[in-house]
């Protein structure tokens, strides 16, 4: 999943489900969330090399929620190609998944 259109489809979901309470993120899911929301409070752009520094470092990735696992990783990919990146439709996914990291950032850890 490298296409701008499908990660911010996926991104939007994601957002969707978790706003309604269809998706509860897990602690793992959180905790790598926070780690990049923190990236991206610096206020410079987020890198692919970020997010796999955020997935190598946090929680196993076998921890996290195969869907967002696999948005992030889709994600990296989107940047690693920069042209893509970004255009218009590039740009859009990225902000889309940007908006889930900061719900997920903000949101309780489970059972908290």
């Amino acid at each position: 999943m490298h296409v701008p259109e499908e990660i911010r489809a996926e991104a939007a979901a994601l957002i969707d489900h978790h706003a309604l309470g269809l998706w509860k993120p897990n602690d793992a899911d959180r905790r790598t969330a926070v780690a990049l929301f923190h990236f991206l409070e610096t206020g410079l752009p987020l890198t692919s090399e970020q997010i796999r520094s955020a997935l190598a470092h946090t929680e196993p990735a076998a921890d996290m929620t195969g869907r967002l696992l696999d948005l992030l990783r889709g994600t990296a990919g989107l940047l690693d190609d920069a042209p893509v990146a970004e255009s218009p439709a590039g740009r859009d996914a990225i902000d889309h998944v940007c908006l889930l990291l900061d719900a997920l950032a903000l949101s309780r850890l489970t059972g908290r």
